[in-house]
């Protein structure tokens, strides 16, 4: 039996072409040692160049090994006969056209033994991809599913003690299944003794690739994909005693598989029959595996959602999309103040749709939406009540990279306010206020800010609406500008011209101004 190393990490491969290049050279160029960890790929039948690529760079390495396999079709049977063939005391798994920080196996592993943890969830930076924030606002030990974002970020980016995996038959399903990732996940949290969150240095940086911008719109079919929802919640219900804390991680899946998929602009963008069958799937599995509790742990705009699903409400479910689907972000620079460590920023937040701002009407201590009138007649009265202070609002920035799109959430705090839509005794509109440290070693957890510009961004959300994210600005119409920052190769930051970035942008403007100047000092 040969000597256990570290860390195996398995990379399942199909015809990736350059896509690959970024995944190869951070894996070669890990700060653990080569002696304690193994690349292991699994390529699954690919038809390009990559089989005789990966064989040459085995045969140059001696820690990477290669195995070939006819195309499964899907990274189940990869990831699986990776498990079967590691050495490792961890298996990481990473896909071949993600890559990983330099630092990112040993840090993983180093706390790995620290913790005595079965899973450590290292931070995971999206590059044009959505990663859900709250799971790494701070390094964690001990997590368990009490905590609810455990369950907000179930790929399998994660490393995994191998005699878990093994101890419990904790494998992929294969073949042409969705939500296969979930399930693995899962699996290995019910059985894992200690969990640990390193959210201290980006270990995981997942990228956008042109062919998951189609997929992202593509149509599925309905009722196999929520064949295999139903095989996650037979998963969790096999696992875990009826009661409240079963309904909250259940609801996960309702929520964002469920919900998500029969609101907003992506709803409403698919071909009209096919919406449809969408809808009658969704609803057909709500009514079988949730009741009401579920509402319990999911936002107000999710319950009126949930709500109109159950009552077979589709055209006020339509309506309700449209009008979530019309809603934006308006942030405005309030404060931008640099010193020798960095800058900080203030931002102010609006929601408001083309029907005017996000607006609630108080009704006996409590607050109850005042949706546009189209909409307003075609919903219950009972489905307005959003509570008493909208469901945790918040608002956080964040930095994205004009070169590739990498994203980083700020330590923000967040305040709101009510403030009257008209007058005094109308409705109110929700203002949030973001204030947020930018430090190039502290926002990225010690890991160097890639030099140039930077967009200072938001997220915000009120009684769980919560617009794309959009950049901030600052000035006044028509003067307003996106806010961006430079970065020095000495990793300093540079605060945005704002003035030079008015002049660039309206340059007709500019002149006026100047000529008028002239003008007044003669």
């Amino acid at each position: 039996m040969g000597r256990v190393l570290k860390v195996s990490v398995i990379v399942p491969v199909y015809n990736p072409g350059a896509g690959i290049d970024d995944c190869i050279d951070s894996l070669l160029g890990q700060t653990l040692p080569p002696e304690e960890y193994e690349v292991i790929f699994v390529d699954d039948g690919s038809t390009d160049d990559t089989p005789a690529r990966l064989d040459a760079l085995a045969a140059e390495h001696p820690h990477v090994r290669v195995e070939h396999i006819p195309n499964s079709g899907w990274p189940g049977r990869p990831r699986n006969l990776g498990i079967e063939l590691a050495r490792g005391e961890y298996v990481y798994f990473v896909d071949n056209d993600d890559w990983l920080g330099k630092d990112a196996l040993r840090r993983l592993h180093g706390r790995a033994v620290r913790d005595d943890a079965d899973i450590v969830i290292g931070k995971v930076v999206g590059e044009g991809k959505f990663v859900a924030r709250s799971v790494f606002k701070r390094d964690r030990s001990g997590v368990t599913l009490e905590w609810a974002p455990l369950v907000r970020l179930l790929t399998p980016h994660k490393l995994f003690r191998k005699a878990l995996l093994d101890a419990h038959g904790i494998r992929f399903p294969e073949g042409r299944r969705r939500l296969e990732d979930h399930v693995f996940t899962m699996h290995a949290y019910f059985h894992a003794e200690r969990i640990s969150v390193l959210a201290g240095y980006p270990c995981y940086h997942w990228v956008l690739r042109e062919k998951d911008v189609n997929a992202s719109f593509t149509d599925f079919d309905p009722a196999g994909y929520y064949g295999n929802v139903r095989e996650v919640l037979d998963l969790v219900d096999e696992h875990m005693e009826p009661g409240p804390l079963r309904d909250r991680v259940r609801s996960h899946w309702y929520r964002g598989k469920m919900l998500g998929r029969v609101g907003g602009r992506n709803f409403l963008e698919r071909e009209p029959g096919y919406r449809r069958e969408l809808y009658e799937e969704i609803r057909r599995l709500a009514l079988e595996r949730y009741g009401e509790e579920v509402e319990a742990y999911i936002p107000f705009n999710a319950r009126v959602r949930s709500r109109l699903l159950r009552d077979g409400r589709y055209d006020a479910l339509h309506a309700l999309a449209a009008v979530e689907a019309g809603l934006r972000t308006q942030a405005s620079l309030i404060e931008l103040e640099p010193d020798d460590d960095g800058v900080s920023v203030a931002v102010e937040a609006r929601l408001a749709g083309d029907d005017g701002p996000l607006a609630f009407t108080r009704r006996d201590g409590r607050l109850a939406w005042a949706p546009p009138a189209p909409l307003a007649a075609m919903l219950p009265p009972e489905t307005l009540d959003a509570g008493e202070d909208l469901g945790r609002p918040y608002a956080d920035v964040l930095i994205s990279s004009h070169r590739d799109g990498t994203e980083y959430l700020l330590r923000t705090e967040t305040e709101m306010r009510l403030e009257p839509v008209r007058d005094a005794d109308g409705p109110v509109t929700p203002v949030l206020t973001a204030r947020a440290r930018l430090e190039p070693r502290v926002a990225i957890a010690k890991a160097k800010l890639r030099r140039g510009e930077w967009s200072v961004n938001v997220t915000a959300s009120a009684a769980g609406f919560a617009p794309p994210v959009t950049q901030v600005q600052s000035g006044r119409w028509p003067l307003r500008t996106p806010v961006v920052v430079t970065v020095t190769g000495e990793g300093q930051i540079l605060p945005p011209r704002l003035r030079g970035e008015v002049a660039r942008r309206f340059p007709r403007v500019a002149r006026a101004f100047r000529r008028a100047k002239a003008g007044s000092a003669a």
